[in-house]
Protein backbone atom coordinates (compact mmCIF):
# COMPACT_ATOMS: atom_id res chain seq x y z
CA UNK A 1 0.00 0.00 0.00
CA UNK A 2 2.47 2.23 0.98
CA UNK A 3 4.49 1.48 -2.45
CA UNK A 4 1.40 2.00 -4.29
CA UNK A 5 0.92 5.80 -2.65
CA UNK A 6 4.56 6.56 -3.01
CA UNK A 7 4.40 5.19 -6.88
CA UNK A 8 1.30 7.64 -7.47
CA UNK A 9 2.69 10.37 -6.19
CA UNK A 10 5.95 10.11 -8.28
CA UNK A 11 3.56 9.67 -11.36
CA UNK A 12 1.25 12.86 -10.50
CA UNK A 13 4.81 15.33 -9.88
CA UNK A 14 6.61 13.92 -13.61
CA UNK A 15 2.68 14.39 -14.83
CA UNK A 16 2.73 17.75 -14.06
CA UNK A 17 6.51 18.54 -14.96
CA UNK A 18 5.70 17.15 -18.35
CA UNK A 19 2.73 19.14 -19.21
CA UNK A 20 5.11 22.38 -17.86
CA UNK A 21 7.76 21.00 -20.57
CA UNK A 22 5.36 20.21 -23.60
CA UNK A 23 3.55 23.72 -23.36
CA UNK A 24 6.87 25.57 -23.04
CA UNK A 25 7.97 23.52 -25.99
CA UNK A 26 4.21 24.29 -27.80
CA UNK A 27 4.77 27.86 -27.35
CA UNK A 28 8.69 27.61 -28.51
CA UNK A 29 7.78 25.66 -31.83
CA UNK A 30 4.98 28.23 -32.69
CA UNK A 31 7.34 31.05 -32.40
CA UNK A 32 10.60 30.42 -34.10
CA UNK A 33 9.02 27.87 -36.50
CA UNK A 34 5.96 30.27 -37.77
CA UNK A 35 3.08 27.52 -37.05
CA UNK A 36 -0.31 27.62 -35.99
CA UNK A 37 -1.10 26.64 -32.32
CA UNK A 38 -2.90 23.84 -33.69
CA UNK A 39 0.27 22.71 -36.04
CA UNK A 40 2.90 23.35 -33.01
CA UNK A 41 0.89 21.20 -30.89
CA UNK A 42 0.84 18.57 -33.52
CA UNK A 43 4.28 18.97 -33.88
CA UNK A 44 5.21 18.38 -30.32
CA UNK A 45 2.87 15.40 -29.83
CA UNK A 46 4.34 13.09 -33.08
CA UNK A 47 7.71 14.14 -31.78
CA UNK A 48 7.07 13.09 -27.71
CA UNK A 49 5.33 9.86 -29.21
CA UNK A 50 8.42 9.23 -31.48
CA UNK A 51 5.79 9.06 -34.65
CA UNK A 52 7.68 11.24 -37.29
CA UNK A 53 5.10 11.52 -39.97
CA UNK A 54 7.70 13.48 -41.69
CA UNK A 55 5.09 16.23 -43.29
CA UNK A 56 5.93 18.89 -40.55
CA UNK A 57 9.76 18.65 -38.62
CA UNK A 58 11.88 21.81 -37.56
CA UNK A 59 14.35 24.13 -39.71
CA UNK A 60 15.70 26.81 -37.39
CA UNK A 61 17.91 26.39 -34.40
CA UNK A 62 15.34 27.37 -31.71
CA UNK A 63 12.45 24.79 -33.50
CA UNK A 64 15.41 22.33 -33.20
CA UNK A 65 16.33 23.07 -29.53
CA UNK A 66 12.51 22.66 -28.83
CA UNK A 67 12.25 19.30 -29.91
CA UNK A 68 15.33 18.18 -28.34
CA UNK A 69 14.06 19.45 -25.30
CA UNK A 70 10.97 17.60 -25.86
CA UNK A 71 12.71 14.30 -26.85
CA UNK A 72 14.75 14.47 -23.34
CA UNK A 73 11.21 15.09 -21.70
CA UNK A 74 8.47 13.61 -23.35
CA UNK A 75 9.92 10.12 -24.31
CA UNK A 76 11.53 9.85 -20.73
CA UNK A 77 7.95 10.73 -19.39
CA UNK A 78 6.00 8.08 -21.10
CA UNK A 79 8.82 5.57 -20.91
CA UNK A 80 8.53 6.09 -16.79
CA UNK A 81 5.08 6.21 -16.84
CA UNK A 82 4.72 2.64 -18.76
CA UNK A 83 7.29 1.28 -15.83
CA UNK A 84 5.03 2.10 -13.42
CA UNK A 85 2.56 0.90 -14.54
CA UNK A 86 3.49 -2.04 -15.33
CA UNK A 87 4.89 -2.99 -12.13
CA UNK A 88 1.63 -1.81 -10.08
CA UNK A 89 0.09 -4.55 -12.92
CA UNK A 90 2.54 -7.19 -12.51
CA UNK A 91 2.50 -6.88 -8.94
CA UNK A 92 -1.13 -7.08 -8.45
CA UNK A 93 -1.83 -4.19 -6.08
CA UNK A 94 -4.08 -2.58 -8.50
CA UNK A 95 -5.75 -5.47 -8.76
CA UNK A 96 -5.87 -5.62 -5.19
CA UNK A 97 -7.02 -2.19 -4.59
CA UNK A 98 -9.73 -2.25 -6.84
CA UNK A 99 -10.70 -5.51 -4.98
CA UNK A 100 -10.90 -3.92 -1.85
CA UNK A 101 -12.60 -1.05 -2.53
CA UNK A 102 -14.99 -3.58 -3.83
CA UNK A 103 -15.19 -5.31 -0.81
CA UNK A 104 -15.74 -2.32 1.71
CA UNK A 105 -18.36 -0.99 -0.97
CA UNK A 106 -20.52 -4.37 -0.27
CA UNK A 107 -19.82 -4.40 3.43
CA UNK A 108 -21.11 -0.59 3.95
CA UNK A 109 -24.46 -2.10 2.36
CA UNK A 110 -24.47 -4.58 5.65
CA UNK A 111 -27.48 -4.60 7.91
CA UNK A 112 -28.21 -6.43 11.06
CA UNK A 113 -24.57 -8.76 10.33
CA UNK A 114 -21.94 -9.93 12.52
CA UNK A 115 -18.68 -9.15 12.80
CA UNK A 116 -15.76 -11.91 13.52
CA UNK A 117 -13.03 -10.90 15.05
CA UNK A 118 -10.01 -13.76 14.37
CA UNK A 119 -10.26 -16.18 12.10
CA UNK A 120 -8.38 -19.23 13.73
CA UNK A 121 -9.74 -22.00 14.64
CA UNK A 122 -12.66 -20.63 17.09
CA UNK A 123 -13.46 -18.24 14.63
CA UNK A 124 -13.63 -20.24 11.53
CA UNK A 125 -16.00 -22.40 12.96
CA UNK A 126 -18.37 -19.39 13.85
CA UNK A 127 -18.13 -18.11 10.52
CA UNK A 128 -19.06 -21.57 9.06
CA UNK A 129 -22.06 -21.85 11.21
CA UNK A 130 -23.03 -18.37 10.51
CA UNK A 131 -22.31 -19.23 6.82
CA UNK A 132 -24.96 -22.61 7.63
CA UNK A 133 -27.56 -19.99 9.28
CA UNK A 134 -27.61 -17.54 6.14
CA UNK A 135 -26.29 -14.72 8.00
CA UNK A 136 -24.33 -12.13 6.92
CA UNK A 137 -20.98 -11.44 8.21
CA UNK A 138 -17.60 -9.52 8.32
CA UNK A 139 -14.43 -11.38 9.12
CA UNK A 140 -11.40 -9.68 10.69
CA UNK A 141 -7.77 -11.08 10.78
CA UNK A 142 -4.77 -10.27 11.00
CA UNK A 143 -3.38 -12.84 9.51
CA UNK A 144 -3.23 -12.46 5.42
CA UNK A 145 -3.44 -16.50 4.81
CA UNK A 146 -7.19 -16.46 6.67
CA UNK A 147 -7.90 -13.55 5.15
CA UNK A 148 -7.37 -14.92 2.04
CA UNK A 149 -9.11 -18.10 2.90
CA UNK A 150 -12.27 -16.35 3.41
CA UNK A 151 -12.17 -13.97 0.39
CA UNK A 152 -11.41 -16.88 -1.37
CA UNK A 153 -14.85 -18.24 -0.74
CA UNK A 154 -16.73 -14.88 -1.44
CA UNK A 155 -16.98 -13.24 1.98
CA UNK A 156 -16.35 -9.96 3.15
CA UNK A 157 -12.90 -9.78 5.28
CA UNK A 158 -10.64 -7.09 6.45
CA UNK A 159 -7.03 -7.42 7.41
CA UNK A 160 -5.56 -6.02 10.03
CA UNK A 161 -6.02 -5.39 14.12
CA UNK A 162 -9.55 -5.46 15.37
CA UNK A 163 -8.87 -3.89 18.71
CA UNK A 164 -8.61 -0.97 16.37
CA UNK A 165 -12.05 1.49 16.17
CA UNK A 166 -11.13 2.71 12.65
CA UNK A 167 -11.10 -1.27 11.95
CA UNK A 168 -14.42 -2.22 13.36
CA UNK A 169 -15.92 0.92 11.98
CA UNK A 170 -14.58 -0.07 8.36
CA UNK A 171 -16.60 -3.35 9.49
CA UNK A 172 -20.06 -1.65 9.79
CA UNK A 173 -20.11 -2.10 13.53
CA UNK A 174 -22.78 0.70 13.74
CA UNK A 175 -25.15 -1.23 12.27
CA UNK A 176 -24.30 -4.58 13.22
CA UNK A 177 -26.11 -6.98 15.28
CA UNK A 178 -23.39 -9.06 16.83
CA UNK A 179 -19.72 -8.97 17.28
CA UNK A 180 -17.81 -12.19 17.83
CA UNK A 181 -14.56 -11.64 19.47
CA UNK A 182 -12.42 -14.67 18.79
CA UNK A 183 -9.05 -14.10 18.97
CA UNK A 184 -6.38 -15.93 21.04
CA UNK A 185 -5.37 -13.43 23.69
CA UNK A 186 -8.13 -12.68 26.41
CA UNK A 187 -6.62 -8.79 26.87
CA UNK A 188 -7.73 -8.35 23.14
CA UNK A 189 -11.11 -9.66 23.81
CA UNK A 190 -11.43 -7.34 26.35
CA UNK A 191 -10.31 -4.13 24.87
CA UNK A 192 -12.45 -5.49 21.67
CA UNK A 193 -15.71 -6.17 23.79
CA UNK A 194 -15.11 -2.45 25.44
CA UNK A 195 -14.84 -0.80 21.67
CA UNK A 196 -17.30 -2.27 20.65
CA UNK A 197 -19.70 -1.10 23.39
CA UNK A 198 -18.45 2.22 22.97
CA UNK A 199 -19.26 2.03 19.30
CA UNK A 200 -22.41 0.59 18.90
CA UNK A 201 -24.39 0.02 22.72
CA UNK A 202 -27.08 -2.04 21.15
CA UNK A 203 -24.55 -4.69 19.93
CA UNK A 204 -24.41 -8.18 21.22
CA UNK A 205 -20.82 -9.34 22.06
CA UNK A 206 -19.74 -13.45 22.17
CA UNK A 207 -16.16 -13.15 23.51
CA UNK A 208 -14.01 -15.95 23.91
CA UNK A 209 -12.16 -16.60 26.95
CA UNK A 210 -8.70 -18.36 27.55
CA UNK A 211 -8.50 -18.33 31.55
CA UNK A 212 -12.00 -18.73 33.94
CA UNK A 213 -10.49 -15.44 35.87
CA UNK A 214 -11.32 -13.35 32.99
CA UNK A 215 -14.63 -14.39 32.17
CA UNK A 216 -15.57 -11.27 34.94
CA UNK A 217 -13.33 -9.29 33.35
CA UNK A 218 -15.08 -9.65 30.02
CA UNK A 219 -18.78 -9.29 31.45
CA UNK A 220 -17.40 -5.85 33.27
CA UNK A 221 -16.51 -4.87 30.08
CA UNK A 222 -19.73 -5.47 28.43
CA UNK A 223 -19.58 -8.76 27.18
CA UNK A 224 -23.36 -10.31 26.65
CA UNK A 225 -21.77 -13.82 26.61
CA UNK A 226 -18.55 -15.35 27.55
CA UNK A 227 -16.75 -18.88 26.35
CA UNK A 228 -14.03 -20.32 28.00
CA UNK A 229 -13.13 -22.66 25.27
CA UNK A 230 -11.50 -25.28 27.46
CA UNK A 231 -13.78 -25.27 30.29
CA UNK A 232 -16.22 -26.07 27.65
CA UNK A 233 -14.84 -28.49 25.23
CA UNK A 234 -14.11 -30.53 29.13
CA UNK A 235 -17.81 -30.46 29.88
CA UNK A 236 -18.85 -31.66 26.60
CA UNK A 237 -15.87 -34.41 26.52
CA UNK A 238 -17.83 -36.07 29.55
CA UNK A 239 -21.15 -35.46 29.02
CA UNK A 240 -19.96 -37.79 25.72
CA UNK A 241 -18.73 -40.05 27.99
CA UNK A 242 -21.77 -40.42 30.14
CA UNK A 243 -24.68 -39.26 27.85
CA UNK A 244 -23.69 -40.72 24.24
CA UNK A 245 -26.91 -40.07 22.98
CA UNK A 246 -27.74 -36.40 24.40
CA UNK A 247 -24.66 -35.03 23.19
CA UNK A 248 -25.21 -36.62 20.25
CA UNK A 249 -28.69 -35.29 19.83
CA UNK A 250 -27.68 -31.57 20.64
CA UNK A 251 -24.90 -31.42 18.61
CA UNK A 252 -27.14 -32.74 15.38
CA UNK A 253 -29.75 -30.21 16.00
CA UNK A 254 -26.59 -27.49 16.32
CA UNK A 255 -25.02 -28.88 13.09
CA UNK A 256 -28.75 -28.80 11.04
CA UNK A 257 -27.43 -28.27 7.38
CA UNK A 258 -28.01 -32.11 7.04
CA UNK A 259 -31.09 -32.17 9.25
CA UNK A 260 -34.43 -31.11 8.99
CA UNK A 261 -35.03 -30.34 12.76
CA UNK A 262 -33.43 -27.75 14.29
CA UNK A 263 -33.68 -24.93 16.89
CA UNK A 264 -34.52 -21.14 16.29
CA UNK A 265 -35.39 -18.10 18.60
CA UNK A 266 -38.06 -15.80 18.14
CA UNK A 267 -38.52 -12.34 19.38
CA UNK A 268 -42.28 -11.64 20.60
CA UNK A 269 -43.15 -8.03 19.83
CA UNK A 270 -46.74 -6.49 20.49
CA UNK A 271 -47.75 -7.17 16.88
CA UNK A 272 -47.91 -10.77 17.32
CA UNK A 273 -50.71 -12.76 17.61
CA UNK A 274 -49.15 -14.62 20.01
CA UNK A 275 -48.82 -11.72 22.53
CA UNK A 276 -51.06 -12.30 25.71
CA UNK A 277 -51.50 -15.78 24.60
CA UNK A 278 -50.86 -18.71 26.78
CA UNK A 279 -48.10 -21.70 25.75
CA UNK A 280 -50.94 -24.39 24.96
CA UNK A 281 -53.65 -21.33 23.05
CA UNK A 282 -50.38 -20.57 21.05
CA UNK A 283 -50.90 -23.63 18.83
CA UNK A 284 -47.10 -23.76 17.48
CA UNK A 285 -47.27 -27.48 17.52
CA UNK A 286 -50.35 -27.46 15.37
CA UNK A 287 -49.82 -24.90 13.10
CA UNK A 288 -46.35 -25.43 12.39
CA UNK A 289 -44.63 -28.35 13.85
CA UNK A 290 -42.96 -26.55 16.76
CA UNK A 291 -42.34 -26.61 19.77
CA UNK A 292 -42.01 -24.33 22.52
CA UNK A 293 -38.85 -25.38 24.83
CA UNK A 294 -38.02 -22.26 26.97
CA UNK A 295 -39.23 -18.63 27.42
CA UNK A 296 -36.86 -15.81 28.12
CA UNK A 297 -38.14 -13.17 29.86
CA UNK A 298 -36.25 -10.03 31.34
CA UNK A 299 -32.66 -12.42 31.34
CA UNK A 300 -34.51 -14.99 33.29
CA UNK A 301 -35.46 -18.29 31.28
CA UNK A 302 -38.28 -20.16 31.69
CA UNK A 303 -37.43 -23.77 30.55
CA UNK A 304 -40.37 -25.71 29.87
CA UNK A 305 -42.46 -23.10 30.57
CA UNK A 306 -46.03 -24.74 31.92
CA UNK A 307 -48.95 -24.67 29.21
CA UNK A 308 -50.70 -22.06 31.29
CA UNK A 309 -47.80 -19.69 30.87
CA UNK A 310 -48.59 -16.77 28.89
CA UNK A 311 -45.95 -15.16 26.03
CA UNK A 312 -45.94 -11.87 27.14
CA UNK A 313 -44.20 -8.93 24.60
CA UNK A 314 -40.68 -8.53 24.88
CA UNK A 315 -40.61 -12.56 25.39
CA UNK A 316 -37.32 -14.59 23.35
CA UNK A 317 -39.51 -18.02 22.69
CA UNK A 318 -36.32 -20.84 22.11
CA UNK A 319 -38.55 -23.12 19.75
CA UNK A 320 -37.69 -26.88 18.29
CA UNK A 321 -38.92 -27.84 14.81
CA UNK A 322 -38.83 -28.28 11.36
CA UNK A 323 -36.55 -25.92 8.98
CA UNK A 324 -40.06 -25.31 7.19
CA UNK A 325 -41.93 -24.74 9.67
CA UNK A 326 -39.86 -22.12 11.62
CA UNK A 327 -39.15 -20.51 8.66
CA UNK A 328 -42.99 -19.76 8.19
CA UNK A 329 -43.13 -19.07 11.58
CA UNK A 330 -40.30 -16.19 11.45
CA UNK A 331 -42.96 -14.78 8.28
CA UNK A 332 -45.60 -13.77 10.75
CA UNK A 333 -46.35 -10.32 11.89
CA UNK A 334 -44.56 -9.47 15.23
CA UNK A 335 -42.23 -12.52 15.36
CA UNK A 336 -38.49 -11.79 14.67
CA UNK A 337 -34.98 -13.54 14.84
CA UNK A 338 -33.49 -11.26 17.82
CA UNK A 339 -30.06 -11.18 16.01
CA UNK A 340 -32.14 -9.93 12.60
CA UNK A 341 -32.85 -6.72 14.65
CA UNK A 342 -30.84 -3.62 13.56
CA UNK A 343 -31.05 -1.03 16.21
CA UNK A 344 -30.25 2.35 14.73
Amino acid sequence: MKNLKLIIKIIVLLTIIEIICFSTAVLMLSRFEHLSFFNAYYLAAITVFTVGYGDLYPVTQGGRVAVIFLLFSGVGYISTLSSMITTLLVEGQVIRIWGDKLMMKKISRLRGHVIVCGLGRAGSSAVEQLRKEGLPFVGIDSSEIHCKQLEEQGDPVIMGDATEDSLLERAGIEYASSIISALPEDADNILITMAAKDLNKNIRVVSRSNRRENEKRLYRAGADWVITLGLTGGSRLAMAAVKPATVGFIQNLLDWSDHELRLEEFLITEESALTNRSVADSKLRELYGAQILALVRNEKTIANPDPAEQIINGDIIIAFGTQNGLNELAKQSGVACPLKIVKL
